[in-house]
């Protein structure tokens, strides 16, 4: 029997909207802040490999080993889930923010950390992210949709159990709004602010000679990630408020972050009155 998918034409140019904004989104917050800011495109190289060597070479490979071994655990206990979800949490606020920090010292070493500087820093650690991480997922599962579309998915030389787990995965794809795929741009256009401000509570480290910055950045990134992630779970909720819960949180995250970075900023140094 034929059992065939099909992708939709407002699904497809969705997922190619969002890619282009994860792309461009980022680069085009960097020019604005390099005109606005005067600050150079060397920072946001900082961010970015920071970004590649905290998460994308040494993180993200590690969760995705741990979490192969114990799948079938994480299938059959909520507990032990929930506890996988908090572990990825805290990981993602340590690796990160450690990153940052560490950035701040070996990178930019004995020079002056500004504000501006570290909105750039911000800038480029979450919009490599953004590029590379989230476009690049995005891409390729897209492309995996539309090849999957064009097959006839009873001929797939895989086992029962795979090809009903493959049929589910693209039932639920189905069953969404063609518009899906653009929450992954709505997301990003708030997760870049939030890297700006955890970039901006780490300079504090240097700026004000406090190391409870640091952990504040830890707990507030460990904390957005297990709520984005652990609430939808714990609700129990499925389909498409499985998938906007995580969007609003973020948004209103994002919102704080836009006020704390401008809370911080650095304040405008008052000239030495000449003596009448």
């Amino acid at each position: 029997m034929t059992q065939q998918f099909t992708v939709s034409n407002l699904w497809i140019a969705s997922a190619v909207a969002a890619i282009l904004f994860d792309i461009l989104y980022p680069i085009g917050l960097a020019l604005l802040v390099r005109r606005r800011l005067g600050v150079g495109w060397r920072y946001f190289g900082y961010g970015a490999l920071i970004f590649a060597l905290f998460q994308i070479l040494t993180r993200v490979p590690a969760v995705q080993l741990i979490q192969a071994q114990i799948a079938p655990q994480l299938q059959e206990s909520r507990p032990l889930l929930f506890a996988w979800l908090a572990a990825l949490s805290l990981s993602a606020g340590v690796f990160e923010e450690v990153g940052r920090y560490v950035g701040y010292r070996w990178l930019m070493r004995r020079e002056e950390k500004t504000w501006s500087k570290a909105v750039m820093y911000g800038v480029g650690h979450g919009g490599i992210e953004a590029m590379v991480l989230v476009a690049g997922l995005a891409l390729l599962g897209l492309v995996n949709l539309v090849a999957l579309s064009s097959l006839d998915l009873s001929t797939l030389p895989i086992s029962d159990e795979q090809r009903a787990q493959v049929e589910a995965q693209l039932a639920a794809v189905q069953s969404l709004p063609g518009w899906t795929p653009l929450l992954g741009a709505w997301e990003r256009l708030w997760t870049v602010p939030f890297h700006v401000m955890l970039s901006v509570l780490v300079l504090q480290v240097f700026r004000r000679a406090q190391i409870w910055w640091l952990l504040l950045a830890i707990g507030v990134h460990a904390l957005l990630n297990l709520a984005a992630v652990g609430l939808p779970e714990a609700l129990g909720l499925e389909g498409l408020a499985e998938l906007l819960l995580p969007e609003a949180i973020i948004a209103v995250a994002g919102l704080v972050s836009l006020w704390v970075v401008w809370r911080l900023r650095d304040e405008p140094r008052e000239e030495p009155r000449a003596d009448a």
